[in-house]
């Protein structure tokens, strides 16, 4: 497989030299630290693997589709929440008969972790004495925050909390309201990743945490994208990690 990095940046490397690891190809990486090439310096591609800034991902896609790539893991986050660049995302997908796979992580651990705490969600969110919140930490230069991560587990989590409205990223210096669910982001040095949603009760705490050691859980499953497209070129449209990996433990 021959594959194009859109992004320079530390999972851009990562992924980058998991590929190169088992015997695929690196055509280019593309980013601010690494410049542009043109796309016919880079000849033809297997796959683009985009993880960058949303302020950038049209402009990545353009690239990889005009070296003749259709096939798109998607592991920027950020532009999911602007309509349009979602919007123009879709239609260049459909223009050119494309493909993608987009996730806000594409750690397998981390959507088993989803399904986890949303059926904890499911069974805690019946009684109003345990309280539920969700906490993460990351980097301290991490861009996003709260991480795409903890966005996508609070949007299966709020739906089974019955007493709770809407997720929202703890501000201010005042108690959150009580149809809140607490959203706490810690950024400080290195750390690679960790997310807790918590049930706190009267007299006991339930707690389902997921921790990264380092990037490589994030490696593997945007290589299990990038060969699930590779493999399966009738696929179109999007695809999001999550439905792919629930097709695998289906």
């Amino acid at each position: 497989m021959r594959a194009l990095i859109t992004g320079s940046g530390n999972m851009g490397r990562a992924i980058a030299a998991g590929l190169e690891a088992r015997g695929d190809e690196v055509a280019a990486i593309a980013g601010r630290e690494t410049g542009y090439p043109a796309a016919e310096d880079i000849g033809p591609v297997d796959v683009t693997v985009e993880f960058s800034h949303h302020d950038t991902l049209l402009e990545h896609i353009d690239l990889g589709l005009a070296t003749g790539c259709r096939a798109f893991v998607v592991g920027t986050t950020g532009w999911t929440v602007d309509d349009a660049v979602g919007s123009a995302f879709g239609a260049r997908l459909e223009e050119h008969d494309a493909r993608a796979v987009v996730a806000p992580t594409f750690s397998l651990g981390a959507v088993l972790f989803g399904d986890v705490a949303e059926y904890a969600a499911r069974l805690f969110g019946r009684f109003s004495d345990y309280d539920p919140y969700l906490f993460e930490q990351h980097r301290a230069a991490k861009a996003d925050r709260p991480s795409g991560t903890a966005l996508a587990v609070a949007d299966r989590l709020v739906p089974h909390l019955h007493a709770k409205r809407v997720a929202r990223l703890a501000t201010g210096t005042g108690a959150p309201d009580a149809d809140v669910l607490e959203v706490v982001a810690l950024r400080a040095g290195s750390h690679p990743g960790m997310h807790t949603v918590g049930f706190d009760g009267p007299g006991e705490s339930l707690q389902v945490r997921i921790e990264a050691r380092d990037r490589s859980a994030y490696v593997a499953g945007a290589l299990l994208a990038a060969d699930t497209l590779h493999e399966q070129p009738d696929r179109s449209g999007i695809t999001s990690f999550i439905d792919l990996v629930h097709e695998r433990t289906a």
